[in-house]
């Protein structure tokens, strides 16, 4: 008479497969949530380096137009000190970068564009008390991340000349 093989797992391997399933799933949660939050700051560093950058060639490209006697750094009321920069540009228009809550707006001849909504900062100065050909910008941006978490990057200040 021949013996019957049973088929079936025993106890044994149910409880070790279990466990393993267990161990691998308690890992994969919090590398679930590392890679999540991985993924949004360098989502959210990329556009505030796009942005920032974009805000820089406007107002580098621009400010090279000003006629440097016209030059005025104050502040819209409510404001950070020196976030707004006004002048006359050589064909004559008035140009005005400047800063409303978080927000960074360029007006040219009465058109206003928006240039980013991640500010946090800006600051236009004078670098140097004898040359008012020379302007500093220094711009920090920041956008939300994971958990209500914050990414901030000051990410250039830049010198303008003026050459007019």
């Amino acid at each position: 008479m021949a013996l019957k093989r049973k088929r079936g797992y025993t106890l044994v391997e149910v409880m070790m497969t279990v466990a393993i399933i267990g161990i691998v799933g308690g890992m994969a949660v919090p590398l679930l949530m590392n890679m999540t939050n991985f993924w949004r700051q360098t989502t959210a560093r990329n556009a505030i380096q796009r942005d920032v950058r974009t805000s820089l060639d406007m107002i580098n490209r621009f400010a090279r137009q000003a006629k440097s006697s016209t030059v005025v750094i104050d502040a819209v009321s409510g404001q950070p000190p020196c976030s707004r920069l006004t002048y006359t540009s050589i064909q004559g228009e008035t140009v005005v970068f400047y800063q409303t809550g978080n927000k960074l707006y360029m007006s040219l001849a009465g058109k206003t564009t928006m240039l980013t909504e991640n500010l946090a900062y800006v600051a236009f100065t004078f670098p140097r008390t004898d040359d008012i050909t020379l302007l500093s910008v220094a711009i920090t941006a920041q956008s939300a991340t994971f958990r209500g978490g914050k990414k901030a990057l000051q990410l250039s200040i830049q010198k303008v000349r003026i050459m007019n």
